[in-house]
């Protein structure tokens, strides 16, 4: 599906949640004292983050306090995708096969964009490199222990600035991309 594809053109998009119950799952305390955290119950809100990575690193991203929907998706591609993409001619978009992925409103945007794509086969996280960067970043996110939608919000970018290009050079290569 990708061979001999450029792995500078490649842009690998996903989705992924974050929520405001996310604590870290590890503790130290003094010898022979408990570690005590807070794990919030009851209400919480949920916060999707969509974003784009490329070999050198993330290169778009956007966070909705809904689900991905078809209108969503949209709005990433003519908000915030084409914009950051429109000085890398030739890029193709690497995604999975969620419905607003392929609904006929996002193929007229991506079009419109001058974006070409190819669709992961189903079920193959293990071939999006995003899929590493989502755990960094709410891994960082637990650390900010939000409590609220607009500080979970806030600690968002400061996640993401954890992704470095090592990092998407290197979770490129781990699911099989290579450099010509």
């Amino acid at each position: 599906m990708l061979a001999g594809a450029d792995l500078r053109q490649l842009v690998f998009l996903d989705e992924s949640g974050i929520d405001t119950r996310m604590t870290r799952s590890h503790a130290r305390a003094p010898r022979g004292r408990r570690a005590i955290g807070r794990v919030p119950g009851g209400h919480w809100r949920r916060l999707t983050i969509l974003g784009a990575i490329a070999v050198e690193g993330m290169v778009a991203a956007m966070t909705v306090a809904a689900a991905t929907s078809t209108a969503v998706f949209v709005a990433l591609i003519e908000e915030v995708l084409a914009p950051a993409l429109r000085a890398r001619p030739g890029t193709v978009l690497v995604m999975d096969n969620l419905a607003p992925h392929k609904a006929a409103a996002a193929r007229r945007a991506l079009d419109q964009a001058g974006l070409a794509r190819r669709y992961l086969p189903p079920h193959s996280p293990d071939l999006n490199p995003i899929e590493l960067a989502w755990s960094k970043m709410k891994e960082r996110s637990r650390q900010a222990g939000a409590r609220t939608i607009e500080t979970l919000d806030n600690a968002v970018p400061d996640a993401l600035s954890a992704i470095t290009p090592d990092d998407a050079s290197a979770w490129c290569r781990h699911c099989g991309y290579r450099s010509a």
